[in-house]
């Protein structure tokens, strides 16, 4: 396995890059795209990405060396500092340069896997999948299923794509249309501006990496599940646990363990360590102000929710903070403009009604994708003891009336073409 990819890896790549084909295929035939451009954009998609991961894969046995896991983990943020490469604000920025498709992933990918000195050939095929490419999930572990009955894949891992379609296409796509509201600086406008786009950030990226999560669990193949409902949590510590887990688990192994061995002697070593992780995050992100204090806005909050929690001191504090970091943290997250972003900042209340008028300006909908956003966050808040929502893997929607609601919206819904479809962590 050391010397050559194993078959079943081999297998995953081959039907992975004929699935993205199918998809480009399609959207040809809808018009979206020619067929020629489509199919050198698919082969370019796979090549690309396999060899650059090949070519990391033989300077790693070259060298031997865990010196090459901060340029790769950091290789994105110094192609967004020059402007190769979009920043992961949300909004609809595919980059157009077809070079640098999945570069965020795969280099974190293999940034993850050397430091945890787990390299062998399979990495570059896994690395290099072209559906893992597509939004992630980066994929720390990537287990064959097979010895599971493929009846059995289907009834189980179905439903997530089921979900995964809901959320992406009747909850998150129409939401675009709320995009107009991030000119509006006054708080109230600003936050609430904030709320809804941390529903559409939430409902595209878990929708489409249930979806992916679904795929390859059908496929014979176990990959992280990268969304565990975020809303569930009780505290921002818990928030994190549920929220792009794949990135969590690299940042863990590449930062956060190797600054608190290096300051276990000191005092502040968990804070420390902590600050780094966030940073890391923000700069993977982007290298921009609006991500610089994001990551020590979620750093500091996240510092002080472990000190309240740790020392049971003023629990009333610890849910402010959490609404505090997703909502004010989203608010910063998605305004890469730094002068409109200050003047939000400046947190100036203005008694208007536009923020209002823009929400019943947006079509219907848009209106319905905003409600059942809400019902969603609401549900996993509020019902985290209930069986079907204490695991935090989506059970609540996997059951059948769940997934025959879902499938009925679809259907009502989908045909409205209300909205952009995109994926938010698929631009680079």
């Amino acid at each position: 396995m050391k010397h050559f990819p194993s078959p079943f890896i081999y297998k995953t790549f081959l039907v992975s890059s004929g699935f993205l084909g199918l998809i480009y295929l399609y959207s040809s035939q809808l018009g979206l795209a020619s067929f020629s451009l489509n199919i050198f954009e698919v082969a370019s998609k796979i090549a690309i990405p396999l060899l650059v991961s090949s070519l990391i894969f033989m300077l790693w046995l070259v060298t031997k060396s865990r010196m090459l896991v901060y340029p790769l983990f950091f290789s994105i943020s110094l192609t967004s500092l020059f402007g190769f490469t979009e920043t992961l604000t949300g909004s609809h920025a595919t980059a157009t340069n077809v070079i640098f498709y999945g570069l965020a992933f795969y280099t974190a990918y293999f940034a993850y896997h050397i430091q945890k000195n787990q390299i062998s050939l399979n990495n570059v095929l896994i690395g290099a999948n072209p559906l893992l490419l597509v939004t992630g999930p980066i994929s720390t572990f990537f287990k064959s299923h097979t010895h599971r009955h493929f009846r059995k894949r289907v009834a189980y891992y179905l439903p997530f794509i089921v979900i995964g379609i809901f959320m992406f296409k009747v909850i998150a796509t129409p939401l675009t249309e709320f995009f107009g509201m991030i000119e509006l600086t006054d708080i109230a406008s600003a936050l609430v501006f904030a709320l809804i786009f941390e529903l559409f950030v939430y409902a595209n990226f878990a929708g489409l990496s249930l979806m992916i999560y679904g795929f390859f669990g059908i496929a014979g193949v176990k990959i992280p599940l990268n969304f565990r409902q975020p809303f569930s949590a009780r505290n921002l510590i818990d928030f994190w646990k549920g929220w792009h887990v794949s990135l969590s688990i690299v940042l863990k192994a590449v930062f956060y363990e190797p600054v608190k061995r290096k300051f276990k002697f000191t005092r502040f070593s968990t804070q420390l360590a902590i600050l780094v992780v966030f940073l890391a995050s923000a700069f993977w992100h982007g290298v921009t102000f609006n991500f610089l204090v994001w990551g020590l806005l979620h750093g500091l909050l996240f510092v002080l929710t472990l000190y309240l929690l740790k020392r049971r001191m003023m629990p009333y504090m610890v849910p402010v903070l959490l609404l505090s970091g997703v909502v004010v943290g989203r608010m910063v997250f998605a305004d890469s403009d730094t002068e409109r972003l200050l003047e939000k900042l400046m947190f100036t209340w203005d008694a208007n009604t536009a923020v209002l008028m823009q929400i019943l300006s947006v079509p219907k909908p848009a209106l319905i994708a905003l409600f059942l956003g809400l019902i969603l966050m609401f549900v996993e808040f509020t019902f985290l003891r209930n069986r079907h929502v204490a695991k935090r893997n989506y059970k609540f929607l996997r059951v059948p009336f769940s997934q025959m609601v879902m499938i009925g919206l679809f259907v009502l819904l989908v045909s409205t073409n209300v909205g952009v479809d995109y994926a938010v962590y698929g631009q680079r």
